[in-house]
């Protein structure tokens, strides 16, 4: 069997202590409480979400959407310090027990507080380095922690490269091996490769379209391809019945999934952009497959229309 797929599979297991990433989402682990967990520098990254590391110093907000109702009750504790471990990303919670001053090395702290439903901390970062996350949750009588190791910026590319070679090198040492045992296989092997290259080449971007009497849009989804619990944005092209650009217009944005009789998860906001006709919806997320309906009551002058686009997750 290849090495290089069963490392490849391996990697969610190589998360950052209380960090693990299932189905595409962060989720970190506070004892048995479970909360989608993600950080964002919205000033010089927008909307894009980091899970373990971030690439980039500034005012970087942290947050935490419970997957489980007791953090919404239960008085939560956050702490940034610098990593002094020397176990850089394999410390652990005994390796934080282990630090003579804990407030020493401490460059946050938020105090404990509840936060019903969703738990936000900010905290701006002015230097590169080595960081441990610690998050405290007072379930009861019960304390629960949990310890997740990040980098900011550019710290090196530590290990990774060595790893990466050496995986490469195992992947060719078995490819070569096969080759010599099944000489005839190989050009089946090679014209394999270049289906599965083909088959997962990169698509144009999706787009969605709607029109009416009045209007037309095209939507581009920022997200490609568009995947549940992540937070995006869509692009907007709004144009009149024939075909000429329409700026200004108040776009109200609604929907759900009609199958299931819910709306949208979150509250999502249209912004005008410069260019003729452009706009954005801000803040979609859809938490669930299934089929998805954006609901758009377009609104120019004495005009109104509402249009739908329809999506499949």
């Amino acid at each position: 069997m290849a090495v290089l797929p069963l490392l490849l599979a391996a990697q969610p297991a190589l998360a950052h202590g209380g960090v693990v990433a299932e189905d595409d989402l962060c989720v970190i682990n506070i004892g048995y409480l479970k909360a989608h967990f993600k950080m964002f520098v919205p000033a010089r990254s927008g909307h894009r979400e980091y899970c373990e590391d971030i690439p980039l110093r500034g005012e970087t907000v942290f947050v935490m959407e419970y997957l489980h109702d007791g953090l919404s009750a239960a008085p939560i504790d956050f702490r940034i310090v610098r990593n002094t471990t020397g176990k850089g990303n394999f410390a652990r919670l005994s390796d934080i027990d282990a630090l003579p001053d804990l407030d020493a090395v401490t460059v946050s702290r938020h105090p404990s507080a509840v936060a019903p439903g969703v738990y936000t901390a900010l905290h701006e970062f002015d230097d590169d380095g080595e960081y441990i996350g610690i998050v405290v949750a007072q379930a009861g009588d019960k304390r629960y922690t949990a310890v997740f190791p990040f980098t900011v910026g550019d710290t090196g590319a530590g290990v990774w490269p060595w790893l990466l070679a050496a995986i490469v090198i195992l992947q060719l040492n078995f490819w070569y091996w096969t080759r010599r045992r099944r000489r005839p296989h190989a050009a089946a092997g090679v014209l394999a490769a270049l289906l599965l290259a083909g088959a997962h080449a990169p698509a144009t971007a999706e787009e969605y379209s709607a029109a009416g009497d009045r209007f037309r849009v095209t939507a581009t989804p920022s997200l490609q391809p568009l995947t549940i619990n992540r937070m995006h944005a869509w692009d907007l092209v709004l144009t009149d019945d024939n075909g000429e650009p329409v700026s200004g217009a108040r776009i109200d944005v609604a929907g759900g999934m009609p199958a299931h009789d819910h709306g949208l998860p979150t509250q999502p906001q249209v912004t005008g952009l410069e260019a003729p006709g452009h706009y954005r919806i801000e803040g979609l997320r859809f938490h669930m497959p299934g089929e998805w309906e954006l609901v758009l009551t377009i609104t120019a002058g004495p005009a109104s229309e509402r249009l739908v686009l329809s999506l499949v997750l």
